[in-house]
């Protein structure tokens, strides 16, 4: 949304440990977090496994990022909340099995 977009401009990325201190564990649950701060949830992950620094993404262009869940159809399973959880499973795996030498 409009509002998303102002959010991420004024305030920038939150970090993960703002999102939830367990964000990048486990145990977290992808689903408690609110819907509509999964966009943003996104980026914080970006940030954290350092894609925006490395890839010099400017924050114009993470924008475009907060657009794409309203792309998604709501069908019951292949929908947004489980493209959030794919994406904070694979967010896991990179920080908890050490897979940053794979993407160098």
């Amino acid at each position: 949304s409009e509002e998303e977009v102002c959010k991420l401009l004024v305030t920038g990325i939150q970090p993960v440990k703002e999102i939830h201190p367990c964000f990048a564990e486990f145990t977290y649950t992808p689903r408690s977090l609110l819907d509509d701060t999964t966009p943003l949830g996104i980026l914080s992950m970006f940030e954290d496994m350092g894609f925006i620094n490395t890839y010099k993404i400017d924050l114009h262009t993470l924008a475009f990022c907060l657009m794409v869940k309203k792309g998604y159809r709501d069908p019951p399973y292949h929908n947004w909340t489980h493209a959030f959880s794919v994406s904070h499973f694979c967010y896991l795996l990179y920080k908890n099995l050490g897979l940053t030498n794979y993407l160098e």
